[in-house]
């Protein structure tokens, strides 16, 4: 029986697992990283040190590999860098190699994208969101015998991403960050104040909500409704710039991915206007699920051909 497997180290996750030959996860943990409290985030550095010291607490063992999919850059576009990645890239291949293993450079966006269609029904051509904490892209995604062959933008934010508005209004309200769980929690006894959407065509921009919505805390709105504002703003405008996604490429099959999309407000509020399939909660926020299928995919297709 071989294995394979995915490893993930994105900006605030490390994360490992293990799939099967039949594709089944059997294997999947992950250590956020930790923030302390007040901050806003981490450097590149401190991230880059905890996901070194953090890996060796969540590395599978007595596996027999017959491959490694790694996480080597952000996205799959030219340009895509961020030291992290780099970090995992060198223990996904050290990886390997020790296990004379085959190795697959995957980037953190086919981990996204690959892990919400566990489950799921597809046709091999689609439009898949990824919504993330740094990330907020609507790409035209191509596959063929369960790999991703192409992965291609067709929509974004023109500023900040939505997780990043969520963690900016967070951090303000006084919530950990990431501020993504303890805000939906807020939002659920909260009202929403109705902003102006801000997209053009494909394009979307979410600094003018956030101004917006600061402006409305500073003059006494409660952490409740701030919260819910930020939920259904970022849900009303994801869901445009789908709708005019889907005007553009013609295609119909939508795809939400991405640690926002564990927001079951925002999940549910797009998929009502747009018919999208979600992923799993579990599969949502950052994880190597994916890695680790992906990499089995193309194994087993390299090897059926050979």
């Amino acid at each position: 029986m071989s294995f394979f497997l995915g490893v993930d180290m994105s900006c605030y996750t490390t994360s490992c697992a293990v799939c099967d030959e039949s594709g089944g996860i059997i294997y999947d943990r992950r250590l956020p990283l930790r923030v302390p409290e007040g901050k806003k985030g981490l450097r590149q550095q401190e991230m880059v040190f905890l996901h070194i010291k953090q890996i060796r607490d969540i590395f599978p063992e007595g596996y027999s590999f017959a491959a490694v999919g790694g996480s080597t850059r952000p996205r799959d576009i030219e340009g895509s860098y961020m030291p992290v990645f780099s970090a995992c890239e060198s223990f996904s291949r050290v990886a390997a190699r020790v296990a004379g293993a085959e190795f697959y450079p995957l980037t953190h966006q086919h981990g996204h994208i690959m892990a919400a269609l566990i489950g799921k029904s597809m046709p091999d051509s689609f439009i898949a969101l990824h919504v993330s904490g740094g990330t907020t892209d609507a790409v035209s995604v191509e596959m063929r015998d369960g790999i991703i062959t192409g992965i291609e933008q067709i929509g974004g934010t023109a500023d900040i991403a939505a997780g990043q508005f969520i963690d900016r209004i967070g951090v303000m309200l006084g919530l950990p960050f990431p501020c993504g769980p303890e805000l939906e929690k807020l939002a659920k006894n909260g009202t929403p104040v109705k902003l102006r959407a801000d997209v053009r065509g494909t394009e979307i921009s979410f600094s003018g909500p956030e101004s917006a919505v600061r402006r409305m805390i500073e003059k006494g709105m409660s952490k409740e409704d701030a919260a819910a504002t930020v939920q259904e703003c970022i849900a009303e405008v994801l869901t445009k710039m789908i709708l005019n996604c889907v005007d553009m490429t013609g295609k119909k099959d939508i795809l939400l991915s991405g640690g926002v999309m564990s927001n079951r407000k925002i999940t549910e509020t797009i998929k009502a206007g747009t018919g999208a399939e979600v992923s799993e909660r579990r599969y949502a926020s950052d994880n190597a699920c994916g890695l680790a299928v992906l990499a089995r995919n193309i194994f087993l297709n390299k090897t059926k051909g050979e």
